[in-house]
């Protein structure tokens, strides 16, 4: 790390607040970092206790990212020039594609915050502390990010805004019990449940599954389709393994392994190579 970044990440203060800054450094060279390709599939949200929370378009890009998760901590420890990310935790989400944007920019404007404007001895405060900083770019966006910061904590004391119980962030509105993001990431939690358990029984319906584990019938759809493509697709570009095999003619059979003859068994093997 550059020595006047050392110097602004100390005049930053909080440890929340330098975290705002390496997330900003981040996304603004998102693809330099891992790739203009990759960059299409997911971007940095979160930077905290040295986890950055990756939001991903697709499972399917996020089981792919999961496999070079320590190449992709590698390539951004190695950009920052410092070990600032130990660990990489992935939810799903489409808010940052391009065919996203109008939802994004009206969820925004419905949700956004009034942050009241600091006064002129508090911008002031503000502006000698940083004073030091010659980059005036630079500057600008850690002034802003305490700018906000200040405003928001002016809200929460008031009584106005509330604070996630799980990771501290201002919530938007009196509705929202947690963020945004550690709601994605308690979801991210239990699909990685369901689909532990669809791979431990393939057989299993929501029904059952929901005495199990709490989840919508819409969500475990989801997550089990998801699942049938990945491996329906290995066996029909025979790059299944035995128990990859076994496991997808399970799920297409819907019934335990036991259970299916050895004829049937190699009709729907059969029928899953077709592609049919």
């Amino acid at each position: 790390m550059e020595d006047v970044e050392k110097i602004v990440l100390k005049m930053i203060g909080s440890q929340t607040s330098q975290n705002q800054y390496n997330l900003f450094k981040m996304k603004a060279c998102w693809a330099d970092i891992i790739g203009k390709n990759n960059a299409k599939h997911c971007s940095p949200v979160k930077l905290e206790r040295r986890i950055l929370i990756l939001q991903v378009d697709s499972s399917v890009w996020s089981n792919q990212f999961l496999f070079y998760k320590e190449q992709l901590i590698k390539q951004i420890n190695m950009f920052m020039k410092n070990e600032y990310v130990k660990e990489i935790k992935f939810v799903l989400g489409q808010s940052f594609k391009r065919n996203k944007i109008i939802t994004k920019r009206d969820r925004e404007k419905n949700n956004k915050i009034n942050v009241p404007p600091l006064t002129d001895e508090e911008r002031k405060a503000l502006e000698i502390k940083f004073s030091n900083i010659k980059n005036e770019k630079i500057r600008n966006v850690i002034i802003g990010i305490e700018e906000k910061r200040t405003g928001l904590e002016k809200l929460y004391r008031e009584g106005k805004i509330k604070k996630c119980p799980f990771c501290g962030a201002y919530l938007k509105n009196s509705k929202e019990k947690i963020c945004y993001l550690c709601r994605m990431e308690l979801k991210n939690k239990k699909e990685i449940e369901i689909r532990k358990k669809i791979k431990k029984e393939p057989w299993i319906r929501w029904s059952d599954l929901n005495r199990i584990i709490a989840c919508d019938e819409i969500d475990f759809n989801f997550i089990k389709s998801d699942m049938e493509s990945y491996y329906f697709e290995k066996v029909r570009l025979k790059r299944a393994d035995e128990n990859e095999e076994k496991f997808a003619v399970q799920l297409k059979a819907g019934k335990p392994f036991a259970l299916i003859s050895e004829k049937e068994y190699e009709n729907i093997l059969k029928f899953l190579q077709k592609g049919k």
